[in-house]
């Protein structure tokens, strides 16, 4: 008996260390998006920049970079890259970005969605692009 009630303890130890609780990040495609998440990120469509949104029910943060809006003889914007760390209480997000003339080229990206899977609470979110700190377009979230 007590064997049984040592490996179900033992058990019950080990399903409350989540795997999925380590920081990590993923390309998401708009469509896998909840739907209220989904809603915020076509509200901003229309604006360049890096939107986010903090799901705080699912410990995760969903990241829009968005560089679809091109004005006519303007260079477009399209992403590089993108990479998430960590630094005590601030997550940093990093993104490369670059800029062409080449408005035809389906190749480059001008529109990504990322899924961050948080570790834990973080005081503060950072943003850079291309290594220099910068402002977030647009924030919001559920609690």
């Amino acid at each position: 008996m007590k064997k049984i009630l040592l490996i179900l303890l033992s058990i019950v130890t080990l399903s409350g260390c989540n795997a999925n609780s380590s920081l990590s990040f993923s390309e998401v495609s708009q469509e896998s998006i909840n739907k209220d998440i989904r809603s915020f990120f076509q509200g901003v469509k229309e604006e360049n920049g890096v939107h986010l949104y903090l799901d705080k029910k699912n410990n995760a943060v969903f990241v829009y970079l968005n560089g679809s809006n091109v004005i006519q003889d303007e260079k477009a914007v399209y992403f590089t890259g993108f990479d998430i760390e960590s630094e005590n209480d601030t997550l940093n997000l990093l993104y490369k970005s670059e800029e062409t003339s080449d408005y035809s080229n389906s190749s480059l990206e001008h529109e990504i969605f990322y899924k961050v899977n948080l570790d834990k609470y973080y005081e503060e979110v950072k943003l850079l692009n291309n290594g220099n700190e910068t402002s977030f377009g647009t924030i919001s979230g559920n609690n």
